[in-house]
């Protein structure tokens, strides 16, 4: 067998193991052990990343690595974008923030599971799985300054962070403190027209001024002997400035002000063969938004509410049997919450509060039987769930799914999922929230006026009934390259789907007379924009994808990238090797250690493209809206029938840069006046990076300079923004470049020091 390789960076006094002799003919090997923190169940990672792949990417932490994996990690399958389920070494977390800011440089690897592993783990099989694996000991203090403007002017964005992590085994500490800045935008900072006076422009915000804090802190170990244990709280605070036109008593003015806190705890530990996770959170959401009447010496309009949700659930994982191809899988997972929301909502003199609550208990199982090895590995699952809700009654979840392996490399996957979902409490008790001179297109006159615009909840949205149908491969098709091949169809079929209030279009408007007010001239005066329930949706698209890794240039010989692996100190690779293991000293500048400089060097390329098929709403009555044909959700226009994500990227000796381009087709909005069209739109994003001790003698670098990075990220590069044009080849009021995206190119400077 292989042994581990030293990588890093290569400078005199730098150690790296020499590759052990091949072991005797007659020696025995044992093989089959998982990897540390490898989650459960047979389905295999689409793709597994390496240290080495994720400083390739120039990521910070946790969170900046999933948004720019970007497509790799999303998922069509779930109600919106929810974003992939992230565990920690194998492991259920309390929330995301708990690991979001841990730095790159503590990850030993990271995994992408096909949505089929969420459900092992008590989620719907609806969102892909990130398993994060940290190193077993490392310790860091960091601290970044970022800056950050549009090419155009008139934001800019300021922010600090520092981070203090300490892992050891199953001890882990980090704090994390962050403040973020950015001015606002105005109308008159970037070339639009106005509907009438064009001084309204310097009264109103494209952008509003945020302010946003945060501090967190988790403390994870064994104190109850077998028992680890992990508590994470947070608190985090933002606040909002708007302008929103001008009224008889001048400038409109609407402010937000919110504040979030979360304390969350996991207990995990192992009964006989059986693995057990526990986890409670309690969350809490305050949030006060004053908006300015216009009327001399009368009271701002108000709206406010309090979020309050407390859960806790129960997660087993274990074999309950074996058949004669392997153990089966079991998963069994229960869980309580309960939420309070109180709002209160002033509209003039008019006064309105509500207070919602709502109690859940919830079970899931679900168990995987693996059938025969014989024409590969065959298995079979089956899932279901049931949630008891006070205010909704109870709702059904059922699944079941195949996998089969047929060579090694190779993965096929199909499903079929039935669930039912209630409106979130949000969605139901939101306080009313009325918006002044809000910029609204009227589809049916072909114009843009400045109308009454009201948002908050609905009491009346029923709950809806989601059906997936899904079928995947994952293909890695040379054993010793790291070129991967994966594709999903996805069909979704909603009835009842509960969607935010459509762009307003005749059809719209005739399934929801009762939400528009007009004058007596037909001019629109006033839109009911709270969350509605259409009558069905259905969906079916395509996703394929590809990635491509290689190291850049000649390897020592005998040396697979896939089985290296980084180590924190020289002190470390002593601790992990074998007893007896030689530790070979590679000379500065020498051709081995330019070897080992294109060992940790990086090439990569993927590519992800999206073919929608079909994609329609039922309006309430019958109308029908198909948004790859001339319909419209929101100012965007249609849906895309094709979209297209390519990145590519390169890391070498400390330099490190990666270009993200996305493009998606243009788009049709037929209307009474004239039909709209939405040309193709295409962006590019370009992030380049150096680690500065690399470039000034790497150890032998000034002690500043040591875990130094400068970070400089364009993005919107070449400065695309979406064209909309009428039948006479002029762009609507609501619909100028600026509106849809204000902001352009934009360019972020950062500077990172680990000490």
């Amino acid at each position: 067998m292989a042994s581990l390789l030293l990588a890093g960076l290569l400078a005199g006094g730098q150690a790296a193991p020499a590759p052990a002799p091949p072991p005797p003919r007659d020696e025995i090997v044992v093989k089959g052990e998982r990897p540390r923190g490898s989650v459960a169940g047979t389905i295999p990672p689409e793709r597994t990343l390496s240290s080495l792949d994720i400083r390739a990417y120039g990521a910070n932490n946790v969170q900046e690595l999933l948004q720019s994996l970007g497509a790799a990690v999303s998922s069509g399958r779930g109600r919106g974008d929810a974003g992939p389920a992230v565990l920690l070494n194998g492991r259920r977390v309390s929330s995301f923030n708990e690991i979001a800011s841990i730095p790159t440089e503590a990850i030993e690897r990271t995994e992408i599971l096909p949505e089929a592993v969420a459900l092992a783990y008590g989620f719907a099989a609806d969102r892909k799985v990130v398993n994060i694996v940290t190193r077993e000991r490392f310790s860091s203090t960091i601290g970044q300054a970022t800056f950050g403007m549009p090419t155009e002017g008139g934001q800019a964005t300021i922010g600090a962070t520092a981070n203090l992590l300490r892992l050891q085994g199953d001890t882990r500490t980090m704090l994390q403190a962050e403040y973020n800045r950015s001015s606002a935008l105005t109308e008159d900072e970037r070339d639009i027209v106005q509907p009438g006076d064009p001084a309204t422009a310097r009264a109103r915000t494209l952008l509003p001024e945020t302010r946003r804090a945060a501090l967190g802190g988790t403390v994870a170990g064994t104190p109850l002997g077998e028992v680890a244990a992990t508590l994470d709280a947070r608190v985090e605070t933002l606040a909002t400035r708007a302008l929103v036109g001008r009224g008889a008593d001048g400038v409109l003015r609407r402010d937000g002000d919110s504040t979030t806190a979360h304390l969350g705890t996991t207990l995990g530990g192992r009964m006989a063969k059986w693995l057990w996770t526990a986890t409670a959170t309690l969350d809490r959401t305050r949030s006060d938004t004053a908006t300015d009447t216009g009327i001399a010496a009368a009271p701002r309009n108000d709206a406010r509410f309090t979020n309050m949700l407390a859960q806790a659930d129960l997660l087993v994982n274990g074999s309950p049997f074996a058949l004669p191809a392997g153990n089966a899988a079991l998963s069994l997972r229960g869980g309580v919450a309960t939420r309070i929301f109180d709002s209160r909502s002033r509209l003039g003199e008019t006064v309105g509060t509500a207070s919602l609550g709502r109690d859940a208990a919830n079970v899931q199982a679900s168990i995987d039987l693996l059938l025969t090895r014989s024409v590969g590995l065959v298995s079979l699952n089956a899932n279901a769930a049931l949630e008891r809700l006070s205010d909704a009654g109870s709702l059904r979840t059922l699944g079941g799914g195949v996998q089969w392996t047929p060579v090694a490399g190779l993965t096929l996957l199909g499903s079929l999922g039935a669930e039912q979902s209630a409106p979130s409490v949000e969605q139901l008790g939101s306080p009313l929230l009325v918006l002044p001179n809000a910029r609204t297109f009227d589809a049916l006159r072909g114009e843009t006026v400045d109308a009454t615009r009201i948002l908050g909840g609905n009491r009346a949205l029923r709950p809806d009934d989601r059906y997936v149908t899904a079928l995947g491969l994952s293909w890695q098709p040379w054993a010793k390259t790291d070129f991967t091949l994966t594709a999903d169809y996805i069909r979704t079929r909603i009835d009842d789907p509960i969607v935010s209030f459509p762009l307003l279009t005749p059809a719209v408007e005739a399934a929801f007379p009762d939400r528009v007010m007009r004058d007596a001239g037909g001019r629109l005066q006033r839109i009911d924009a709270t969350p509605v329930n259409f009558a069905r949706s259905e969906q079916q698209e395509l996703r394929w994808g590809l990635r491509y890794v290689r190291p850049l240039g000649p390897l020592p010989p005998g040396v697979e990238p896939a089985r290296v692996r980084t180590f924190s100190s020289e002190a470390e690779v002593r601790r992990r090797l074998p007893p007896g293991a030689r530790i070979q000293m590679i000379e500065a500048g020498s051709p081995q250690a330019r070897r080992f400089e294109n060992l940790m060097s990086r090439l990569m390329f993927s590519i992800d493209h999206v073919w929608r098929w079909q994609d329609r709403v039922v309006l309430p009555g019958g109308g029908v809206l198909d948004l790859l044909d001339g319909d419209a959700l929101d100012l965007r226009g249609g849906r895309a029938r094709h979209s297209v994500e390519a990145q590519a990227g390169a890391f070498k000796r400390g330099l490190g840069a990666r270009i993200t381009a996305r493009w998606q087709a243009g788009t049709t909005l037929h209307a009474p006046g004239g039909d709209l069209r939405f040309g193709d739109l295409a962006t590019v994003d370009l992030n380049l990076f150096a680690n500065i001790a690399d470039q000034m003698g790497g150890t032998r670098a000034p002690r500043w300079a040591r875990g130094a990075r400068l970070s400089l990220g364009i993005a919107n590069l070449f400065e695309a923004r979406q064209e909309v044009r009428d039948a006479t080849g002029a762009t609507p009021i609501a619909f100028q470049q600026a509106y849809l995206n204000p902001l352009g190119r934009t360019v972020a400077l950062s500077l990172r020091k680990v000490f």
